[in-house]
């Protein structure tokens, strides 16, 4: 009876030891870089208005052609341009304070990947010559993207590691294994152009920066 009791009562401490609170620290590392763009991202909008839905449709599929065939003739691949699906509809302008029906409009965007940027100026000038056309959005980017993220992000874990280290060998404690890691929602932005003349690159095209910037999690359990 008394072995019986003895085996309870270590299995019982056992348990208690068992259920003990893993002793961890949390660090957050960050990395960031900064690399020449290769690439452009341009969409370009064009709106069509008219007094009928066909009347529109036509101008907007030769504004379309005129566009397409611009953009072929700076070199551009079929494969780096996406047309959008149309969007269509009634168009409505305010006339003494009240909202008038003048027509129907045709929306159409077209995306663009530049890959030359000595074409940019080039491409751009054309587009400046007609009122069809709007760039909404434009911005750089890097043809390596997911190989340099990748980098990004192999050292934000260094840099969490190498916190973790030196704040456990300043407390005296011991490392332990990885529990967790997550990754911070934060993310990096192109850089606008530097501040030059548009003159000094009429001959070697446009050049920017794009920034990437990853920060991560890591639990790490103490010891």
């Amino acid at each position: 009876m008394k072995k019986l009791f003895v085996v309870i009562l270590l299995f019982s401490f056992a348990l208690i030891n068992g259920k003990e609170k893993q002793k961890y620290i949390n660090v957050t590392g960050t990395s960031e870089l900064t690399v020449p763009a290769d690439q452009i991202n341009i969409t370009v909008q064009i709106k069509s208005i008219a007094l009928s839905i066909e009347e529109s449709k036509n101008n907007n599929d030769k504004s379309l052609t005129e566009l397409l065939n611009i953009i072929k003739a700076a070199g551009i691949n079929t494969d780096d341009i996406q047309i959008s699906p149309i969007s269509l509809g009634k168009n409505y302008e305010y006339k003494n304070g009240e909202r008038v029906q003048n027509g129907y409009f045709i929306n159409v965007d077209v995306s663009i990947l530049l890959k030359d940027l000595s074409k940019y100026y080039e491409l751009t000038d054309k587009l400046s010559l007609s009122d069809n056309y709007e760039i909404t959005s434009s911005g750089y980017a890097v043809s390596n993207y997911e190989e340099q993220v990748k980098n990004v992000f192999e050292k934000a874990l260094k840099a969490a590691k190498e916190k973790a280290e030196y704040m456990t060998k300043t407390m005296n404690v011991k490392l332990g294994d990885v529990l967790e890691i997550d990754e911070n929602n934060l993310g990096g932005g192109p850089i606008p152009l530097n501040a030059f003349a548009k003159e000094d690159f009429q001959q070697s095209g446009i050049s920017g920066k794009v920034t990437i910037t990853r920060s991560v999690r890591v639990k790490f359990a103490i010891m």
